[in-house]
């Protein structure tokens, strides 16, 4: 390979990379006490990556199974998938690999570190992807994805994350009802707005509705993040 195609491939890495990067420092740097370490970030950052691969797989085979592998050829199906499929999955696996990697973990002991935690893991799948659709796709897809895909999984994490935190405060608490219900939380909220973004995504002519729909979706992820920083709430004392 010339030094000219080399150089390109640095660009499009740091194309798809440097956003999620910027979010992620930008969360991290709000913690209220402790700043969590940073080889328990980059294994989340590493799991979140690796979420991609059963997500990958799922999807492949319930596309199969429910669509024939096609495309949504009506809207009942572009629901389908969207929240069926898609959302559910990517979730899901995101929720499966952000537990394995923090949550028995001594650092543990903030309900905000939930949030830094599901962001590292998120943003870590959000990258995986992008680098899939910007190597596909030219530096225009990078563009287009800064400004969406990448934002759209921060926002998702935020949300996993602030119920995940508060799942392991109530559990620690042993307060079993407030468990469940945040647990449920941290998987239904992001499902929900990921499967909404996705559905407005795919609509023709529903961009501006897409917008404003994200960009609400910074707005309220923005303030969640925020609050809950400010808060500073124990979770427990590691012995």
């Amino acid at each position: 390979m010339s030094d000219h195609g080399v150089t390109d491939m640095r660009i499009l890495l740091m194309m798809a990379v440097l956003p999620a990067a910027f979010l992620m420092a930008y969360v991290w740097q709000m913690d209220p006490v402790d700043k969590e370490p940073l080889p328990l970030l980059a294994k989340l950052f590493l799991f979140g990556m690796l979420s991609t691969l059963p997500a990958i797989l799922i999807e492949t085979a319930g596309s199969d199974a429910l669509l024939g592998g096609g495309m949504p050829q009506d809207f009942h199906s572009l629901l389908l998938m969207n929240f069926g499929i898609v959302a559910v999955t990517e979730e899901c696996s995101k929720y499966v690999f952000l537990r394995l990697a923090s949550w028995h973990d001594r650092n543990f002991d903030y309900v905000f570190d939930g949030i830094v935690y599901a962001v590292f893991c998120g943003l870590g799948f959000a990258v995986a992807e992008n680098i899939s659709y910007v190597f596909s796709f030219g530096p225009g897809a990078a563009v287009v994805r800064a400004f969406t895909a990448i934002p759209g999984h921060c926002v998702f994490a935020v949300f996993m994350g602030s119920f995940y935190g508060r799942t392991k405060l109530a559990q620690v608490q042993q307060r079993h009802i407030p468990r469940l219900w945040n647990g449920l939380l941290s998987l239904a909220v992001p499902i929900f707005c990921h499967g909404v973004y996705d559905t407005l995504a795919g609509i023709e002519g529903a961009d501006a509705v897409f917008f404003v729909f994200l960009l609400a979706l910074v707005l309220i992820a923005s303030a969640t993040t925020k609050h809950v920083s400010r808060r500073a709430e124990r979770i427990s004392i590691w012995y």
